[in-house]
């Protein structure tokens, strides 16, 4: 489990750019963060099948996936309505709520309590 986590994120990043280079466009870092919320969803219903986090502990991932799926909607119509500085904004905040996520669930991989990890988590805004 442990290992499974930065290989599926890389694999959906290196399939959803169609490279093994870091993003740089807008629309490619949009379409990595989409893929690592989905991996994180991936994630979390493995640590759920095998145990290691509780079904409380899964649906909460789950609402913070939701809500960072919405934010992620909500940066690509801003973008597509042409504020490129608010759409980047929104999707750097959106990342870094997807990374503290990511984060906890290898804590979790490595035998640590996710509670006090997921605690400060804010769901992402799912309207501007």
């Amino acid at each position: 489990m442990k290992l499974l986590l930065p290989f599926v994120l890389l694999l959906a990043a290196c399939t959803t750019t169609g490279t093994a280079t870091a993003p740089q466009t807008f629309t490619q870092i949009l379409a990595a963060a989409e893929a690592a919320d989905d991996a994180v969803i991936v994630t979390a219903t493995s640590a759920l099948k095998a145990g290691t986090i509780t079904s409380a502990q899964a649906k909460k991932i789950l609402v913070i996936t939701d809500g960072i799926n919405s934010a992620l909607a909500l940066a690509n119509t801003t973008y597509q309505a042409g504020n490129l500085s608010s759409a980047t904004s929104e999707l750097a905040t959106v990342t870094s709520i997807l990374t503290t996520v990511q984060a906890c669930l290898t804590d979790v991989a490595a035998k640590q309590s996710i509670d006090n990890c997921l605690v400060p988590i804010a769901t992402p805004p799912s309207t501007p």
